[in-house]
């Protein structure tokens, strides 16, 4: 996902040699300030839309500076992350306001036999979420661990864990059916007082999201603002320096 900026640079075609000679590197200079121009735009525009978005989300936008030769600069969405989604998957449907793809925790769900084919997972009333508005990848990973094991929560617990599920103070996760709501839900309270609360409730209608971060628009606005501008400042820095050799 990315915005490549050019130049319109036929208004020179009738340019003197001098001017014809210093145009490419003028030009690179051009593209490249108003590339990181836009990606700073880019940036704060994602600290208004989203909640607290994360690091990786504000680094993500990236810029492939022009060259004399390329003439072009990129500004782009990165498509690579250490750990979980790159920004370009996740951040795809707020841009182009596409339905969001499956999550590799429901494949997981999917796999274990626990998530019906054509049914996708979202945030129960219970579930807990970070600043960023979402459950956290510790929390995917001790809910697979245990819905996996089956029924009983602490097949894989310590006998500290153990000792705590025989007194009734067990905060098991499990896939189940309660007044007709299928989804993951976890147990809480104590033997006498025992709760379940919804973490992610199973629906079958697939997520949609509609587009709420104007990217391109973004780009494209501060493109056709300050490309003309950034030319002519290039053009004359470019002369001047010639001209001083």
């Amino acid at each position: 996902m990315h915005v490549s900026v050019k130049l319109d640079t036929s208004k020179f075609d009738r340019a003197s040699a001098e001017l014809k000679k210093q145009l490419p590197y003028a030009s690179s200079v051009a593209l490249n300030n108003v590339a990181f121009r836009i990606r700073g735009e880019e940036r704060s525009a994602m600290g208004r839309v989203f909640t607290n978005p994360a690091k990786l989300t504000l680094n993500s936008v990236l810029v492939k500076k022009a060259s004399k030769r390329s003439g072009i600069a990129k500004v782009f969405i990165r498509d690579e992350a250490t750990k979980g989604t790159p920004p370009s998957k996740y951040l795809a449907p707020a841009i182009l306001g596409i339905d969001r793809n499956v999550k590799r925790f429901e494949r997981a769900l999917r796999h274990a036999g626990l998530l019906p084919a054509g049914m996708y997972a979202m945030h129960g009333e219970g579930a807990r979420l970070n600043k960023h508005g979402n459950i956290s990848g510790g929390t995917y990973s001790k809910i697979l661990s245990q819905v996996r094991a089956g029924r009983d929560p602490t097949q894989n617990a310590t006998n500290s864990k153990r000792s705590k599920a025989k007194r009734g103070i067990t905060k098991g996760y499990f896939v189940g059916k309660i007044e007709g709501t299928l989804g993951v839900w976890q147990r809480v309270g104590y033997k006498r007082r025992r709760s379940v609360r919804p973490i992610l409730i199973f629906v079958k209608k697939k997520p949609e999201y509609r587009k709420r971060f104007p990217f391109f628009r973004i780009a494209e606005g501060i493109a056709r603002r300050h490309l003309p501008i950034e030319l002519d400042k290039a053009m004359d820095r470019a002369i001047a320096t010639a001209k001083q050799r």
